[in-house]
Formats: C-alpha cells, sequence, structure tokens
C-alpha cells in the first residue's frame, strides 16, 4: 500500500464515493481510479467497500479502519513534504562576485543591501578591482560571478552576458578650468590638456586610449588611478581633467566640480557575466538571477 492508494482511496470517501467526481478532483480517469481501488484490495486482501449493483455504497468496518490511519497518514506526509521544500528553498551558502569600485557605488548602492538582507544565511564577499583583472578571475574560474563593462574581449559562446546599465562617459573639471564654458566638448579639445584616468587595470583607461588614439589626441596623462573619488578630487583645485562614468554625477556633489558631455560620447554598457555550465549551484544561480531580474524591472 502506497500513499497514492490512500489518497484515492480517502478522496473516494470524502466525496460520498461518488467515483466520477473523484476522479475529477485526483485528475485521473475513472477506469484508471477503479483499477487502483481494486489492486488495493487484492493485494491487500481486504474488502474496504459495501457494494450494490455494482456501486460503492459505503464503507466496511475494515475500510473504516483504514480510512482512520490513512487520513493521519497523508496528513503527515503533506506535512513533510511541506517542510522538506520549505527547507530546500531556504537558501544558504556563499559566493563571491566582482565588482569594480566605480560601478558599485553608481550602480549597486540599492540593490546590494536588500540582496544581502534579504538573505541572511547567504555569505557575500565583493572583491573590488578593475575589470582587467576580474576578466581574469572568471576565466580562472576564481570567481563565478563578475561586473564588466563592453566590450569584455569575451567569448559569448562560454560566457553569459546580461547588460545591466548603459550610459556614456563624461569629463568632470573645476567650474574654472577653460573649457567649463563650452556646452559640449569634443574629443579634440583634450588634445595637450592635462588629465587624470583610471589606470591600465580599467576598461575605461583603455576605452579611453583607444578613443585619444583614433583621433591623435594626445593629453598629458599627469595621474592615473585606480580611486575614483580621488579622480574626481584632484579636479577641484586644478586644471586637471578626467573622464568618469556620467552617472557619478548624481552620487557625487561639489560645487567646485562640473560635468561636461561629449558630442560623440563614449557608451558604458556594464554587465553581468558568468561561465556558461550545465549547472550552477543553487546559490550562484539564484544571486545571478536576482540581479538580473532587478536591472531588467
Amino acid at each position: 500500500m502506497d500513499i497514492k492508494q490512500m489518497h484515492y482511496f480517502i478522496s473516494i470517501v470524502e466525496t460520498d464515493f461518488n467515483m466520477s467526481q473523484a476522479s475529477k478532483i485526483l485528475h485521473v480517469s475513472q477506469p484508471a481510479l477503479s483499477q487502483t481501488i481494486a489492486g488495493l484490495e487484492k493485494n491487500e486482501n481486504l474488502t474496504l467497500f459495501e457494494r450494490a449493483h455494482g456501486r460503492l455504497q459505503t464503507l466496511t468496518p475494515a475500510g473504516e479502519v483504514l480510512y482512520q490511519y490513512a487520513k493521519e497518514i497523508v496528513e503527515k506526509y503533506d506535512a513533510m513534504i511541506e517542510d522538506l521544500q520549505q527547507e530546500s528553498a531556504h537558501l544558504r551558502g556563499s559566493i563571491k562576485i566582482g565588482i569594480p569600485p566605480v560601478v558599485i557605488s553608481v550602480v549597486f548602492p540599492e540593490i546590494l543591501p536588500k540582496l544581502i538582507s534579504s538573505n541572511p544565511e547567504i555569505r557575500f564577499e565583493i572583491k573590488e578591482a578593475g575589470a582587467v583583472e576580474l576578466k581574469k578571475d572568471l576565466l580562472l574560474q576564481e570567481l563565478p560571478i563578475v561586473v564588466l563593462l563592453r566590450p569584455t574581449g569575451l567569448d559569448l559562446g562560454t560566457v553569459e552576458e546580461v547588460v545591466i546599465r548603459k550610459d556614456t562617459l563624461s569629463a568632470f573639471m573645476c567650474k574654472e578650468n577653460p573649457l567649463a564654458g563650452k556646452e559640449k566638448l569634443e574629443w579634440k579639445d583634450l588634445h595637450n590638456q592635462p588629465m587624470a584616468i583610471f589606470d591600465s587595470t580599467y576598461m575605461i583607461h583603455h576605452q579611453l586610449m583607444n578613443k585619444f588614439s583614433s583621433l591623435q589626441v594626445k593629453p598629458q596623462l599627469y595621474l592615473q588611478s585606480a580611486s575614483w573619488d580621488l579622480l574626481l578630487n584632484v579636479t577641484r583645485n586644478s586644471n586637471l581633467i578626467t573622464v568618469l562614468p556620467t552617472p557619478v554625477d548624481y552620487y557625487y556633489f561639489s560645487p567646485d566640480v562640473i560635468r561636461k558631455e561629449f558630442e560623440s560620447p563614449i557608451y558604458w554598457e556594464v554587465v553581468l557575466c558568468r561561465r556558461k555550465q550545465k549547472r550552477y549551484s543553487r546559490v550562484e544561480d539564484y544571486v545571478f538571477n536576482y540581479m538580473r531580474d532587478y536591472y531588467k524591472a
């Protein structure tokens, strides 16, 4: 005797021995239900129902005993399954995520607290580094999830990329800078200008150097740094110009620094990346999908 047989038996009793109604509730055919009950009685050598003219009328004494025990067993079984499902749905574990500092400051200030507070059993480790280093960590399988900038240079056949933010790069400078009076900048305006930019571990560095090379623009690179807030701060009391993602302007305010857009801007596309695999850990899959869906909404 198994749980399915007991469940079928209980349904027949609770529909007042109406086989047609019980079969509809159970989503099985009436012949299949009849065969299941007949098999139960035969295998257990029991007569569970009183019958008249081929129809079920009531329970036999053996049927009464089975009904009482079956109700209790099925209720406990259902409770057990529910508890197991809840336990399996309760995510536990740890996850490492790589995010560039400027991205974590302007793209992730809202999602990370929500993600962490709603999953107290997951331990998050965030690595802040440039896109070049994070790309290497992803390929070496040291980080399961990283946030990079396009173009990533990754093979889309082996890596899944999801765009979560698209914006532009802007110039930031002191309001006294000679270029501050222009409505918009052209890249040639930066020729021979003193600049502070991200160092070569950051994708923005390579985007800028490629742009400068293609237009034969030669700025004076006085400072290269991995710190976006340092790059901003050095423009406050000098003629240094830096180029950063436009959203930085929404999170950083200084009356001494202004932002200028470019006529033909470089686009800043932030992508969520992971290696393509047949299977992912439950925690990794949950976190990746949570982040993807959050920015898709």
